[in-house]
Protein backbone atom coordinates (compact mmCIF):
# COMPACT_ATOMS: atom_id res chain seq x y z
CA UNK A 1 0.00 0.00 0.00
CA UNK A 2 2.69 2.05 0.71
CA UNK A 3 4.57 1.54 -1.98
CA UNK A 4 1.83 2.34 -4.26
CA UNK A 5 0.97 6.03 -2.74
CA UNK A 6 5.06 6.62 -3.26
CA UNK A 7 4.35 5.15 -6.41
CA UNK A 8 1.68 7.68 -7.00
CA UNK A 9 3.10 11.11 -5.69
CA UNK A 10 5.91 10.64 -7.64
CA UNK A 11 3.73 10.37 -11.11
CA UNK A 12 2.17 13.46 -9.62
CA UNK A 13 4.76 15.39 -10.00
CA UNK A 14 6.37 14.19 -13.21
CA UNK A 15 3.15 14.48 -14.87
CA UNK A 16 1.96 17.76 -13.39
CA UNK A 17 4.94 19.29 -11.95
CA UNK A 18 7.62 19.17 -14.72
CA UNK A 19 4.86 19.83 -16.98
CA UNK A 20 3.70 22.80 -15.56
CA UNK A 21 4.36 26.05 -17.67
CA UNK A 22 3.07 28.95 -16.05
CA UNK A 23 0.32 31.16 -15.67
CA UNK A 24 -1.07 34.27 -13.87
CA UNK A 25 -3.79 35.05 -11.42
CA UNK A 26 -6.12 38.18 -11.79
CA UNK A 27 -9.26 39.10 -10.34
CA UNK A 28 -11.71 42.16 -10.96
CA UNK A 29 -14.99 43.42 -9.46
CA UNK A 30 -18.39 42.78 -10.97
CA UNK A 31 -19.50 46.48 -9.80
CA UNK A 32 -16.54 48.73 -9.86
CA UNK A 33 -18.90 51.62 -8.15
CA UNK A 34 -20.50 48.84 -5.21
CA UNK A 35 -21.48 50.52 -2.13
CA UNK A 36 -23.12 47.13 -0.28
CA UNK A 37 -21.05 45.98 2.65
CA UNK A 38 -20.30 42.40 1.27
CA UNK A 39 -18.65 42.96 -2.97
CA UNK A 40 -18.91 40.17 -5.22
CA UNK A 41 -15.65 39.78 -7.20
CA UNK A 42 -14.12 37.24 -10.74
CA UNK A 43 -11.30 35.32 -9.93
CA UNK A 44 -9.78 34.49 -13.16
CA UNK A 45 -6.29 31.33 -13.08
CA UNK A 46 -4.67 30.94 -16.58
CA UNK A 47 -2.51 27.88 -17.13
CA UNK A 48 -0.03 26.87 -19.80
CA UNK A 49 0.88 23.02 -20.02
CA UNK A 50 2.84 20.58 -21.76
CA UNK A 51 -0.27 18.68 -24.11
CA UNK A 52 1.19 15.61 -24.45
CA UNK A 53 1.30 14.62 -20.53
CA UNK A 54 -1.25 17.00 -19.39
CA UNK A 55 -4.99 15.16 -20.89
CA UNK A 56 -7.33 18.47 -22.28
CA UNK A 57 -9.93 18.12 -20.07
CA UNK A 58 -12.88 19.97 -17.90
CA UNK A 59 -10.63 19.82 -14.90
CA UNK A 60 -7.12 20.36 -15.18
CA UNK A 61 -5.50 19.65 -12.41
CA UNK A 62 -3.18 21.77 -11.79
CA UNK A 63 -0.88 19.64 -10.32
CA UNK A 64 1.10 20.20 -6.67
CA UNK A 65 3.05 18.31 -4.62
CA UNK A 66 1.03 16.31 -1.32
CA UNK A 67 1.90 19.07 1.20
CA UNK A 68 0.20 21.74 -1.37
CA UNK A 69 -3.50 22.87 -0.69
CA UNK A 70 -6.10 22.23 -3.47
CA UNK A 71 -7.16 25.52 -2.84
CA UNK A 72 -5.85 29.20 -3.74
CA UNK A 73 -4.71 30.32 -0.21
CA UNK A 74 -4.44 33.29 1.82
CA UNK A 75 -0.89 33.85 2.75
CA UNK A 76 -0.54 37.34 3.74
CA UNK A 77 -3.03 39.77 5.63
CA UNK A 78 -5.66 36.76 6.05
CA UNK A 79 -7.12 38.76 8.56
CA UNK A 80 -8.61 41.45 6.62
CA UNK A 81 -9.32 38.99 3.79
CA UNK A 82 -12.91 39.45 4.15
CA UNK A 83 -14.28 35.85 4.51
CA UNK A 84 -12.24 34.15 1.34
CA UNK A 85 -10.52 31.85 3.72
CA UNK A 86 -14.21 30.31 5.24
CA UNK A 87 -14.92 29.46 1.39
CA UNK A 88 -11.67 29.16 -0.61
CA UNK A 89 -11.56 28.63 -4.53
CA UNK A 90 -10.06 25.82 -5.41
CA UNK A 91 -7.55 24.97 -8.50
CA UNK A 92 -9.38 23.15 -11.32
CA UNK A 93 -9.72 24.92 -14.45
CA UNK A 94 -10.85 23.85 -18.12
CA UNK A 95 -8.95 23.67 -21.11
CA UNK A 96 -9.68 26.16 -23.10
CA UNK A 97 -7.41 25.43 -26.07
CA UNK A 98 -4.33 23.39 -27.47
CA UNK A 99 -1.29 23.91 -29.95
CA UNK A 100 0.11 20.47 -31.08
CA UNK A 101 2.82 21.96 -32.40
CA UNK A 102 3.52 23.76 -29.76
CA UNK A 103 3.07 20.62 -27.92
CA UNK A 104 1.28 23.44 -25.81
CA UNK A 105 -2.45 23.25 -23.64
CA UNK A 106 -3.85 26.34 -21.92
CA UNK A 107 -6.31 25.59 -19.03
CA UNK A 108 -8.44 28.82 -16.96
CA UNK A 109 -11.59 29.21 -14.91
CA UNK A 110 -13.27 32.11 -13.88
CA UNK A 111 -15.00 31.99 -10.14
CA UNK A 112 -17.39 33.96 -8.26
CA UNK A 113 -16.81 35.13 -4.35
CA UNK A 114 -18.28 37.50 -2.13
CA UNK A 115 -16.29 39.34 0.15
CA UNK A 116 -16.43 41.74 2.92
CA UNK A 117 -16.26 45.08 1.25
CA UNK A 118 -12.67 46.89 2.36
CA UNK A 119 -11.19 43.49 2.23
CA UNK A 120 -7.45 43.61 1.39
CA UNK A 121 -5.10 40.32 1.32
CA UNK A 122 -2.53 37.88 -0.57
CA UNK A 123 -3.85 34.95 -2.54
CA UNK A 124 -1.46 32.39 -3.69
CA UNK A 125 -1.33 28.87 -5.73
CA UNK A 126 1.67 27.08 -4.07
CA UNK A 127 3.20 23.87 -5.60
CA UNK A 128 5.89 22.20 -6.96
CA UNK A 129 7.89 21.03 -9.28
CA UNK A 130 9.15 22.89 -12.05
CA UNK A 131 11.12 20.88 -14.87
CA UNK A 132 14.80 21.42 -14.74
CA UNK A 133 15.78 24.85 -15.32
CA UNK A 134 19.18 27.15 -15.68
CA UNK A 135 22.42 25.90 -16.78
CA UNK A 136 23.43 23.96 -14.54
CA UNK A 137 20.46 22.78 -14.11
CA UNK A 138 17.96 23.43 -11.03
CA UNK A 139 15.68 20.62 -10.47
CA UNK A 140 12.57 20.29 -8.48
CA UNK A 141 11.82 24.11 -7.68
CA UNK A 142 8.81 25.15 -6.28
CA UNK A 143 5.98 27.65 -7.59
CA UNK A 144 4.40 30.21 -5.70
CA UNK A 145 2.15 32.22 -8.11
CA UNK A 146 0.61 35.42 -5.81
CA UNK A 147 -1.70 38.30 -6.10
CA UNK A 148 -2.61 40.84 -4.06
CA UNK A 149 -6.69 42.03 -3.67
CA UNK A 150 -7.71 45.33 -2.81
CA UNK A 151 -11.53 45.92 -2.09
CA UNK A 152 -10.71 49.55 -0.54
CA UNK A 153 -12.63 52.47 -2.62
CA UNK A 154 -9.65 54.38 -4.53
CA UNK A 155 -9.33 58.37 -3.85
CA UNK A 156 -11.91 58.60 -6.90
CA UNK A 157 -14.44 56.34 -5.21
CA UNK A 158 -14.29 53.07 -7.11
CA UNK A 159 -13.35 49.83 -6.32
CA UNK A 160 -10.57 49.13 -8.41
CA UNK A 161 -9.97 46.67 -11.08
CA UNK A 162 -6.67 45.66 -11.86
CA UNK A 163 -4.28 45.06 -15.05
CA UNK A 164 -4.42 42.24 -17.67
CA UNK A 165 -1.77 40.37 -18.62
CA UNK A 166 -1.56 38.69 -22.41
CA UNK A 167 1.38 36.04 -22.46
CA UNK A 168 2.17 32.17 -23.74
CA UNK A 169 4.75 30.33 -22.25
CA UNK A 170 7.34 29.10 -23.30
CA UNK A 171 9.05 32.05 -25.51
CA UNK A 172 11.34 31.39 -27.36
CA UNK A 173 15.10 32.99 -27.44
CA UNK A 174 17.46 31.85 -30.13
CA UNK A 175 21.08 30.80 -29.04
CA UNK A 176 23.84 33.63 -28.45
CA UNK A 177 20.87 36.29 -29.89
CA UNK A 178 19.33 39.06 -27.45
CA UNK A 179 15.90 38.98 -27.74
CA UNK A 180 13.15 41.64 -26.16
CA UNK A 181 10.07 39.98 -24.88
CA UNK A 182 7.37 42.40 -24.53
CA UNK A 183 4.26 41.26 -22.31
CA UNK A 184 1.42 43.65 -23.45
CA UNK A 185 -0.75 44.70 -20.17
CA UNK A 186 -3.87 46.77 -20.06
CA UNK A 187 -5.93 48.79 -17.65
CA UNK A 188 -9.72 49.58 -17.51
CA UNK A 189 -9.22 52.57 -15.38
CA UNK A 190 -8.68 55.51 -17.94
CA UNK A 191 -5.29 57.20 -16.56
CA UNK A 192 -3.91 54.32 -14.20
CA UNK A 193 -0.04 54.04 -14.44
CA UNK A 194 0.90 50.04 -15.42
CA UNK A 195 4.51 49.51 -13.91
CA UNK A 196 6.33 45.62 -13.93
CA UNK A 197 8.80 44.43 -11.28
CA UNK A 198 10.43 41.12 -10.22
CA UNK A 199 9.00 38.99 -8.38
CA UNK A 200 10.42 38.80 -4.81
CA UNK A 201 10.56 36.48 -1.70
CA UNK A 202 11.13 38.86 1.23
CA UNK A 203 7.88 39.92 3.86
CA UNK A 204 5.52 37.48 1.03
CA UNK A 205 6.89 34.54 -1.26
CA UNK A 206 5.96 36.37 -4.94
CA UNK A 207 7.80 33.47 -6.60
CA UNK A 208 8.75 30.20 -4.88
CA UNK A 209 12.05 28.91 -6.65
CA UNK A 210 12.31 31.41 -9.25
CA UNK A 211 12.79 34.22 -7.65
CA UNK A 212 15.21 37.00 -9.86
CA UNK A 213 17.97 36.43 -10.38
CA UNK A 214 18.23 32.60 -9.85
CA UNK A 215 16.81 31.57 -13.12
CA UNK A 216 17.55 33.60 -15.51
CA UNK A 217 21.11 34.79 -17.23
CA UNK A 218 22.83 37.64 -15.06
CA UNK A 219 22.53 39.62 -18.05
CA UNK A 220 18.82 39.29 -17.95
CA UNK A 221 16.65 43.22 -17.42
CA UNK A 222 13.12 44.13 -16.83
CA UNK A 223 12.01 47.31 -18.37
CA UNK A 224 8.48 48.61 -19.04
CA UNK A 225 7.14 45.55 -19.22
CA UNK A 226 9.87 44.16 -21.35
CA UNK A 227 12.49 41.62 -20.65
CA UNK A 228 15.69 42.18 -22.18
CA UNK A 229 17.51 38.02 -22.67
CA UNK A 230 20.18 36.51 -23.74
CA UNK A 231 20.66 32.82 -24.34
CA UNK A 232 24.19 31.35 -24.76
CA UNK A 233 23.05 27.85 -24.56
CA UNK A 234 20.79 26.24 -26.83
CA UNK A 235 18.70 23.31 -25.35
CA UNK A 236 18.31 24.96 -21.90
CA UNK A 237 14.90 26.70 -20.02
CA UNK A 238 14.50 29.16 -18.02
CA UNK A 239 11.93 30.34 -15.59
CA UNK A 240 10.69 34.28 -14.79
CA UNK A 241 8.53 35.72 -12.68
CA UNK A 242 7.35 39.21 -12.20
CA UNK A 243 4.56 41.33 -10.93
CA UNK A 244 1.81 43.62 -13.17
CA UNK A 245 1.04 46.44 -10.72
CA UNK A 246 -1.56 49.28 -11.11
CA UNK A 247 -0.47 52.96 -9.77
CA UNK A 248 -2.82 55.87 -9.46
CA UNK A 249 -0.76 58.27 -10.97
CA UNK A 250 3.00 58.70 -12.41
CA UNK A 251 3.74 60.30 -8.45
CA UNK A 252 2.40 57.13 -6.62
CA UNK A 253 4.59 54.31 -4.91
CA UNK A 254 1.79 52.34 -3.63
CA UNK A 255 0.14 49.30 -6.10
CA UNK A 256 -3.22 49.33 -5.65
CA UNK A 257 -3.19 45.69 -7.21
CA UNK A 258 -0.56 43.33 -7.85
CA UNK A 259 -0.71 40.40 -10.70
CA UNK A 260 1.83 37.56 -11.28
CA UNK A 261 3.23 37.07 -14.67
CA UNK A 262 4.87 33.41 -14.54
CA UNK A 263 6.52 31.75 -17.51
CA UNK A 264 9.41 29.61 -19.16
CA UNK A 265 11.98 31.00 -22.22
CA UNK A 266 13.29 28.08 -23.79
CA UNK A 267 17.03 28.90 -25.52
CA UNK A 268 17.19 27.03 -29.46
CA UNK A 269 19.59 26.76 -31.70
CA UNK A 270 19.80 29.14 -34.57
CA UNK A 271 16.92 28.53 -37.32
CA UNK A 272 17.39 27.94 -40.93
CA UNK A 273 15.21 31.45 -41.38
CA UNK A 274 16.45 34.48 -38.61
CA UNK A 275 13.02 35.97 -40.37
CA UNK A 276 9.99 36.33 -37.84
CA UNK A 277 6.47 36.57 -39.45
CA UNK A 278 4.75 39.37 -39.50
CA UNK A 279 0.93 39.78 -37.91
CA UNK A 280 -1.15 42.69 -40.66
CA UNK A 281 -3.14 45.07 -37.87
CA UNK A 282 -6.92 45.03 -38.40
CA UNK A 283 -7.96 48.20 -40.59
CA UNK A 284 -11.31 48.13 -39.92
CA UNK A 285 -13.50 49.95 -37.55
CA UNK A 286 -13.06 48.17 -33.87
CA UNK A 287 -16.15 49.57 -32.29
CA UNK A 288 -19.00 46.90 -32.05
CA UNK A 289 -22.86 46.88 -30.91
CA UNK A 290 -24.18 44.50 -28.38
CA UNK A 291 -25.55 41.93 -30.42
CA UNK A 292 -24.23 42.34 -33.98
CA UNK A 293 -22.51 39.31 -35.45
CA UNK A 294 -19.01 40.56 -36.80
CA UNK A 295 -16.51 38.97 -38.84
CA UNK A 296 -12.86 39.72 -40.04
CA UNK A 297 -9.62 38.35 -40.63
CA UNK A 298 -6.14 38.11 -39.19
CA UNK A 299 -3.74 37.85 -41.83
CA UNK A 300 0.52 36.30 -40.95
CA UNK A 301 3.05 36.78 -43.27
CA UNK A 302 5.91 34.28 -43.68
CA UNK A 303 8.73 36.61 -44.76
CA UNK A 304 10.82 33.04 -44.86
CA UNK A 305 10.72 30.73 -48.10
CA UNK A 306 7.97 28.94 -47.63
CA UNK A 307 10.36 25.73 -48.94
CA UNK A 308 12.39 26.74 -45.72
CA UNK A 309 10.00 26.76 -42.49
CA UNK A 310 6.06 27.86 -42.41
CA UNK A 311 3.76 29.47 -40.78
CA UNK A 312 3.14 26.52 -38.09
CA UNK A 313 0.64 27.44 -35.70
CA UNK A 314 -1.60 31.05 -34.59
CA UNK A 315 -1.80 31.45 -30.85
CA UNK A 316 -4.18 33.69 -28.94
CA UNK A 317 -2.19 34.74 -25.85
CA UNK A 318 -5.61 37.05 -24.80
CA UNK A 319 -8.86 36.24 -25.71
CA UNK A 320 -12.48 37.75 -25.98
CA UNK A 321 -15.26 36.07 -24.31
CA UNK A 322 -17.38 34.37 -26.85
CA UNK A 323 -15.13 35.08 -30.27
CA UNK A 324 -14.95 31.86 -31.72
CA UNK A 325 -12.03 31.51 -34.52
CA UNK A 326 -11.05 28.88 -37.45
CA UNK A 327 -8.19 27.01 -38.07
CA UNK A 328 -5.07 28.65 -39.52
CA UNK A 329 -5.37 28.53 -43.37
CA UNK A 330 -2.42 29.18 -46.12
CA UNK A 331 -3.96 30.64 -49.32
CA UNK A 332 -3.90 28.29 -51.62
CA UNK A 333 -1.80 31.06 -54.59
CA UNK A 334 0.44 32.48 -52.21
CA UNK A 335 2.03 29.91 -49.69
CA UNK A 336 3.85 32.81 -48.24
CA UNK A 337 0.24 34.55 -46.41
CA UNK A 338 -1.86 32.79 -44.21
CA UNK A 339 -4.65 33.44 -41.95
CA UNK A 340 -7.57 32.82 -39.12
CA UNK A 341 -11.29 33.74 -39.58
CA UNK A 342 -12.78 35.65 -36.40
CA UNK A 343 -16.70 35.69 -35.49
CA UNK A 344 -18.19 37.18 -32.09
CA UNK A 345 -21.75 38.62 -31.09
CA UNK A 346 -20.52 40.71 -28.15
CA UNK A 347 -23.30 40.63 -24.99
CA UNK A 348 -24.05 43.74 -23.12
CA UNK A 349 -22.19 42.46 -20.16
CA UNK A 350 -19.23 42.97 -22.36
CA UNK A 351 -19.99 47.18 -23.01
CA UNK A 352 -15.90 48.92 -23.07
CA UNK A 353 -13.09 47.40 -23.88
CA UNK A 354 -12.20 44.32 -25.00
CA UNK A 355 -8.72 43.18 -26.05
CA UNK A 356 -8.01 40.50 -28.18
CA UNK A 357 -3.78 39.25 -28.48
CA UNK A 358 -2.27 37.23 -30.91
CA UNK A 359 0.70 35.87 -31.97
CA UNK A 360 2.23 33.38 -34.37
CA UNK A 361 4.70 30.94 -34.78
CA UNK A 362 7.24 29.40 -37.23
CA UNK A 363 7.41 25.49 -38.05
CA UNK A 364 11.13 26.39 -36.56
CA UNK A 365 9.49 28.10 -33.26
CA UNK A 366 10.56 31.32 -34.56
CA UNK A 367 7.95 33.55 -33.25
CA UNK A 368 6.31 37.11 -33.97
CA UNK A 369 5.70 39.95 -31.95
CA UNK A 370 2.41 40.25 -30.46
CA UNK A 371 -0.36 42.16 -32.04
CA UNK A 372 -3.12 43.52 -29.92
CA UNK A 373 -6.51 44.92 -31.42
CA UNK A 374 -9.08 46.53 -28.68
CA UNK A 375 -12.93 46.33 -29.57
CA UNK A 376 -15.14 49.13 -27.78
CA UNK A 377 -18.53 47.62 -27.27
CA UNK A 378 -21.68 49.89 -26.95
CA UNK A 379 -25.05 49.85 -27.12
CA UNK A 380 -25.19 53.38 -29.26
CA UNK A 381 -25.52 52.67 -33.33
CA UNK A 382 -23.33 55.67 -34.01
CA UNK A 383 -20.35 54.25 -35.46
CA UNK A 384 -16.67 55.30 -35.28
CA UNK A 385 -16.72 57.25 -38.74
CA UNK A 386 -13.04 57.14 -39.24
CA UNK A 387 -10.44 54.54 -39.28
CA UNK A 388 -7.03 55.50 -39.70
CA UNK A 389 -5.10 52.05 -40.44
CA UNK A 390 -1.30 51.42 -38.73
CA UNK A 391 0.65 51.91 -42.49
CA UNK A 392 -1.86 54.97 -43.81
CA UNK A 393 -3.41 58.14 -42.70
CA UNK A 394 -5.65 59.52 -44.95
CA UNK A 395 -7.32 62.72 -44.20
CA UNK A 396 -9.60 64.47 -46.41
CA UNK A 397 -10.13 68.26 -46.59
CA UNK A 398 -13.53 70.40 -48.06
CA UNK A 399 -13.57 73.81 -48.70
CA UNK A 400 -16.69 75.84 -50.61
CA UNK A 401 -17.27 79.32 -52.55
CA UNK A 402 -19.95 80.54 -52.81
CA UNK A 403 -21.54 81.35 -56.16
CA UNK A 404 -22.24 85.46 -57.68
CA UNK A 405 -23.66 85.94 -60.89
CA UNK A 406 -22.65 89.81 -62.24
CA UNK A 407 -23.46 91.26 -65.72
CA UNK A 408 -21.01 94.00 -67.00
CA UNK A 409 -20.72 95.51 -70.29
CA UNK A 410 -17.03 96.28 -71.20
CA UNK A 411 -15.12 98.29 -74.17
CA UNK A 412 -12.36 95.22 -75.50
CA UNK A 413 -9.29 96.70 -77.38
CA UNK A 414 -7.74 93.78 -79.58
CA UNK A 415 -3.99 94.72 -80.74
CA UNK A 416 -2.22 91.89 -82.87
CA UNK A 417 1.49 91.97 -83.72
CA UNK A 418 2.71 89.29 -86.76
CA UNK A 419 6.53 89.42 -86.82
CA UNK A 420 8.39 87.49 -89.78
CA UNK A 421 12.21 87.88 -90.78
CA UNK A 422 11.97 90.82 -93.00
CA UNK A 423 8.05 92.42 -92.41
CA UNK A 424 6.29 93.67 -89.08
CA UNK A 425 2.38 94.55 -89.36
CA UNK A 426 0.79 95.23 -86.30
CA UNK A 427 -3.20 95.43 -86.63
CA UNK A 428 -5.31 96.90 -84.29
CA UNK A 429 -9.35 96.31 -83.87
CA UNK A 430 -11.47 98.63 -81.14
CA UNK A 431 -15.06 96.63 -80.94
CA UNK A 432 -17.53 96.89 -78.02
CA UNK A 433 -18.95 93.73 -76.38
CA UNK A 434 -20.69 92.95 -73.64
CA UNK A 435 -20.03 90.47 -71.64
CA UNK A 436 -21.59 87.98 -68.62
CA UNK A 437 -19.52 87.05 -65.77
CA UNK A 438 -20.96 83.85 -63.81
CA UNK A 439 -18.90 82.31 -60.52
CA UNK A 440 -19.70 79.12 -60.18
CA UNK A 441 -19.84 77.10 -57.12
CA UNK A 442 -16.99 74.41 -56.58
CA UNK A 443 -16.19 72.29 -54.07
CA UNK A 444 -12.30 71.08 -53.72
CA UNK A 445 -11.32 67.72 -52.18
CA UNK A 446 -7.66 67.47 -51.06
CA UNK A 447 -6.15 63.89 -49.36
CA UNK A 448 -3.17 63.55 -47.91
CA UNK A 449 -1.40 60.12 -47.59
CA UNK A 450 1.39 59.62 -44.93
CA UNK A 451 3.05 56.64 -43.83
CA UNK A 452 3.02 55.80 -39.91
CA UNK A 453 3.82 53.17 -37.37
CA UNK A 454 2.02 50.23 -36.43
CA UNK A 455 -0.32 52.17 -33.59
CA UNK A 456 -3.37 52.51 -34.48
CA UNK A 457 -5.39 55.74 -33.48
CA UNK A 458 -9.28 56.13 -34.59
CA UNK A 459 -12.46 57.58 -32.76
CA UNK A 460 -13.44 53.83 -31.54
CA UNK A 461 -10.70 51.37 -31.31
CA UNK A 462 -7.07 51.04 -30.66
CA UNK A 463 -4.39 48.39 -32.07
CA UNK A 464 -1.09 47.52 -31.58
CA UNK A 465 2.13 45.29 -32.01
CA UNK A 466 5.52 46.02 -30.63
CA UNK A 467 7.41 46.34 -34.22
CA UNK A 468 6.49 48.22 -37.58
CA UNK A 469 4.67 45.81 -40.40
CA UNK A 470 4.95 47.07 -43.39
CA UNK A 471 3.10 45.91 -46.89
CA UNK A 472 4.41 46.84 -49.77
CA UNK A 473 2.93 47.82 -53.06
CA UNK A 474 -0.11 49.19 -51.58
CA UNK A 475 -1.97 51.75 -53.43
CA UNK A 476 -5.26 53.80 -52.40
CA UNK A 477 -8.16 54.49 -54.89
CA UNK A 478 -11.00 57.25 -54.36
CA UNK A 479 -14.40 56.68 -55.48
CA UNK A 480 -16.66 59.42 -55.75
CA UNK A 481 -19.93 58.08 -53.65
CA UNK A 482 -22.36 60.90 -54.08
CA UNK A 483 -22.08 64.73 -54.91
CA UNK A 484 -19.30 66.48 -52.74
CA UNK A 485 -18.80 62.50 -51.28
CA UNK A 486 -15.61 61.19 -51.20
CA UNK A 487 -13.93 57.77 -49.71
CA UNK A 488 -10.92 56.91 -50.08
CA UNK A 489 -10.88 52.77 -49.69
CA UNK A 490 -7.35 50.79 -49.20
CA UNK A 491 -6.44 47.54 -50.88
CA UNK A 492 -7.76 44.97 -47.95
CA UNK A 493 -5.03 41.74 -47.73
CA UNK A 494 -8.06 39.76 -48.38
CA UNK A 495 -8.22 40.46 -51.98
CA UNK A 496 -4.72 38.88 -52.07
CA UNK A 497 -5.98 35.44 -51.44
CA UNK A 498 -8.59 35.64 -54.01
Amino acid sequence: MCWSILLFFYFFIFAFGVHFKGGTITWAPIDPYDNRTSINITITQSYLWTLTHVQCSNNVPTGTSSSSSANLICVADCLTDGGYSTAPINILTKCTWTSSSLDMMKSEASKQTTLSAGAHFYLAYKGGDWASLHDPPKPGLPWTILTYIDLRKRSDGLINTPPVAKFVSPQYAIVNRTVQINIPVSDVNAGDVVRCRWSTNTSTDECGGICYPNTVPYSTTLSNCTITFTGHKAGVLYAVAMQVEDFLNSTSNTPMSSVPVQMLIYVQPEPNCLIKPIISPLDRCLEVQVGDLISFNIFIMNLCTPTVTQIADFVVSGDVTGMSRSNLTTSPTNLSLSYVSFTWTPHINQIGSNQLCVLAFTSENLQSDTYCATFIVSNSSNRCLTTISTTITSTTTRTTTTSTTTRTTTTSTTTRTTTTSTTTKTTTTSTTITTTTISMTTTTTSSTITSTTTSIVTTAFTSSTTSTSIISNVTPTTTTNAPGEIHTNFPRLSSLID
